[in-house]
């Protein structure tokens, strides 16, 4: 703990910040994902407390980017203006992106400082994707791009971005109707359920297919179970994935059907122009198919 303490006190000195702090407490945690810095302000100075893991890996990097954060407090061309910070249980998800974005500020100047750091680039880029999965892959990683190679930030202009992301990028963003599979699959993830699989898919005509498939197959399919899954939805007969329809954006739907003679799945697009009473025959016949290999197992 005394190595984090004299560490701690270099840095400050090191950012010219000593005299701007009174007292720093350190808490030794378990997970680095949970390090922070608060502070409390006194007449002319502050106090600091930062919750530190208490593994040694990367541990000067760590510290110094913690301290990163305060000296931008204490900062005043920096413009820390705490009241119009977003609010975090009204606004959570702005609240987390200004988070992403101010880390990004400070961990982008740790990659400049050569300073090694847990948070490098590429976590901080996986981290930031993954929470704007609103957005493709591409346009996200861009504006990460452009976050991270800005080398000057004002406190007001983190919040407005938080608020505002793509309008602070206009020149990044995508054309409208852009297909992106990884939305899919993000909305497949967080929501997995019939009814929001169903409302993926933008076409109304194919909504309708995807409804009569539903129905067709709860009718004439009556020993099997419908469930939502990550990906779309499935019908199972005995455990087993029997019919397995995948709802997309791109105005298709695949479905595959197993086929019990070779244990293994036929695979169909299926668009607006699809012949639906063909694609009911062939539920039909592959539910007959498996129904006699079921009884015929269960007799012997």
């Amino acid at each position: 703990m005394e190595d984090k303490r004299s560490t701690a006190r270099s840095i400050i000195d090191h950012l010219g910040i000593s005299r701007s702090i009174n007292n720093i407490v350190i808490e030794e945690i378990d997970s680095p994902w949970q390090e922070k810095a608060l502070i409390k302000r006194k007449k002319g100075s502050i106090d600091v407390k930062t919750f530190v893991w208490k593994d040694e890996a990367f541990l000067y990097g760590r510290i110094y980017r913690l301290f990163l954060y305060i000296a931008d407090v204490l900062d005043a061309s920096f413009q820390y203006n705490p009241r119009i910070t977003p609010d975090e249980e009204k606004e959570s998800h702005i609240r987390d992106r200004y988070n992403q974005i101010w880390s990004l500020y400070v961990d982008s100047r740790m990659e400049r400082l050569a300073i090694e750091s847990f948070f490098d680039r590429v976590l901080r880029k996986n981290l930031f994707i993954d929470l704007e999965r609103g957005l493709g892959w591409n346009e996200a990683e861009n504006i990460f791009n452009a976050l991270w190679s800005k080398e000057v930030f004002t406190y007001p202009e983190i919040v407005d971005l938080a608020y505002h992301l793509e309008e602070g990028f206009p020149e990044l963003k995508e054309p409208p109707g852009t297909y992106h599979i990884e939305k899919d699959i993000s909305a497949c993830l967080h929501e997995p359920s019939v009814k929001k699989n169903m409302e993926r898919l933008s076409s109304p005509a194919l909504a309708a297919i995807l409804n009569d498939l539903l129905s067709f197959a709860a009718y004439s399919c009556k020993d099997t179970m419908i469930v939502p899954c990550h990906y779309g939805i499935v019908f199972l007969f005995q455990r087993n994935v029997f019919i397995e329809l995948i709802p997309s954006q791109d105005k298709t739907l695949t479905l595959s059907i197993l086929d019990s003679t070779s244990n293994r799945y036929e695979t169909l697009a299926i668009s607006e122009e699809t012949n639906l009473e063909e694609v009911q025959k062939k539920i039909q016949r592959h539910y007959a198919i498996m129904t006699m290999h079921a009884k015929s197992e269960l007799g012997g």
